[in-house]
């Protein structure tokens, strides 16, 4: 099961790719609270950051195993609705998400 905003194909497949390698996405989702619903009682399995799987899994009782992959960094991007961009609350929010990424890198 596929987490992404851009439909069926994500990192993961890149990364499988490059070693001649492709998977079978059944599902794609744009919300990572949806994955236990769509894992729960299926054979599927999803390729999440380990920070979003560890929370998951421990709401959940999903299982979380490490990636045999060696994936790349991945973009993370933030949204809102368009009639609030002027908000000084959201404009605030927006600052510290984006300083707080910053200190990281």
């Amino acid at each position: 099961i596929l987490v992404s905003s851009g439909g069926f194909i994500g990192i993961t497949d890149e990364g499988l790719a490059a070693l001649g390698l492709s998977r079978r996405v059944c599902a794609s989702t744009t919300h990572f609270a949806a994955l236990p619903h769509l894992l729960k009682g299926s054979q599927a399995v999803a390729t999440i950051p380990a920070h979003a799987a560890q929370s998951i899994a421990a709401l959940s009782g999903l299982a979380v195993l490490p990636c045999p992959l060696d994936l790349p960094r991945y973009p993370i991007e933030l949204g809102w609705r368009t009639s609030t961009p002027l908000d000084p609350v959201v404009l605030k929010v927006h600052e510290a998400i984006v300083a707080s990424f910053a200190r990281t890198q």
